[in-house]
């Protein structure tokens, strides 16, 4: 087996964690995974807010999540979010070459309609970041039960990047067992 399948068997998410803080180079190197991963049309929309300030921490607690406590344990929050505006044909923030699919303006409506391709992009990268981490001894938690409008607009987020999810970064204090997983043959259709 290879290193890369023993992390990806590692990985669990993780819902308690020590308050240790995540050293700076495990951070970067999580940023790095993400900005690494493939998108299509190389739009790397994928957005990130690292969030460590605990009064920051309690308000998107407050005011943007179900009540999730494990949210103030863990002693980074990296918000995720999607940039509309690389789906843009010619916009600066679209990659070169990809005026052949996109939108024609940079009007929300016209954007509406790329949310799906640009959060299936990001969800690529959040997942190179938790992979990286694993890897690194870190835990993290994806949190999309979550209100992504208001965490928009308490962080000061601009209509055009779509908050998509919170990634709770930390050592973890527990060790949760691995989930039943469903066997290949269930998954594969025939």
């Amino acid at each position: 087996m290879t290193a890369l399948m023993d992390v990806i068997k590692k990985r669990r998410s993780i819902r308690s964690f020590k308050p240790d803080p995540v050293p700076e180079e495990i951070v970067s190197k999580m940023l790095e995974a993400a900005r690494l991963a493939p998108s299509g049309s190389n739009r790397q929309p994928w957005r990130f807010q690292l969030i460590t300030d605990q009064a920051l921490q309690q308000k998107i607690f407050d005011e943007g999540s179900f009540g999730a406590g494990y949210i103030l344990e863990a002693p980074l929050i990296i918000v995720c979010g999607s940039e509309l505006l690389t789906y843009v044909k010619g916009h600066k923030l679209a990659p070169p070459g990809a005026d052949y699919f996109g939108s024609d303006s940079e009007d929300m409506e016209s954007l509406k309609s790329f949310i799906t391709d640009a959060q299936i992009n990001t969800a690529i990268a959040v997942e190179h970041m938790v992979l990286a981490a694993t890897d690194s001894g870190i835990g993290t938690c994806w949190m999309q039960r979550i209100k992504p409008g208001q965490i928009a607009k308490m962080l000061g987020w601009p209509r055009h990047i779509v908050v998509f999810a919170l990634l709770l970064v930390g050592y973890p204090r527990e060790e949760p067992p691995q989930r039943q997983r469903l066997p290949v043959e269930e998954i594969l259709i025939k």
